[in-house]
């Protein structure tokens, strides 16, 4: 399937999903079964909801808090906006896993002006970066001991910010270079 296409797809469903009425088992059962069809295992589809899990867990904990202070709150909408979310990040997941960076990049240049299709796609390919130095981080944390807690965080993030920029301006001459 053409990269232009599969763009097309990845806005229409974002915007089916979100206002069309709660259809969401309908939308679940088919992303699972486009994923089985494209060969993406089960396991796959779980590991590509990690980044959604603390997202839906706050939503979860506002939800027991607003109702103890007997706010109006309902947990059906609640099940629906989550799973509204584990389907936009599975439409998304299934984009992005079957789209080569460079297919999206000549895309993105068909369709808009050459600096706008430029920065969009230094902004794609920037966000893979940005999880690739942390998992980088994270590796070498482990390998030295570290213990999972509260301050990794906070020792790892001046060295990921600094990795990051260091990345991020190899990055733009890059693309400086290209142009």
């Amino acid at each position: 399937m053409s990269p232009l296409l599969k763009l097309l797809f990845l806005f229409g469903f974002t915007a089916v999903i979100f206002f069309s009425p709660n259809y969401v088992p309908f939308y679940s059962v088919f992303f699972i079964l486009l994923a089985r069809f494209i060969d993406f295992s089960f396991l796959d589809q779980l590991r590509d909801l990690k980044p959604i899990f603390p997202y839906c867990l706050l939503l979860l904990s506002l939800h027991i808090f607003s109702f103890f202070i007997k706010t109006e709150s309902n947990i059906k909408d609640l099940s629906f906006l989550i799973l509204k979310l584990v389907g936009l990040m599975q439409i998304s997941s299934l984009f992005f896993n079957t789209t080569s960076s460079l297919q999206l990049k000549e895309t993105l240049e068909k369709i808009l002006p050459f600096k706008a299709a430029a920065l969009f796609s230094l902004f794609l390919f920037f966000i893979p970066l940005l999880f690739s130095v942390w998992t980088k981080l994270d590796y070498s944390w482990k390998a030295r001991g570290g213990k999972k807690g509260f301050f990794k965080f906070f020792k790892l993030l001046p060295i990921f910010i600094s990795e990051a920029m260091y990345k991020g301006e190899k990055l733009m001459y890059g693309l400086k270079n290209r142009s």
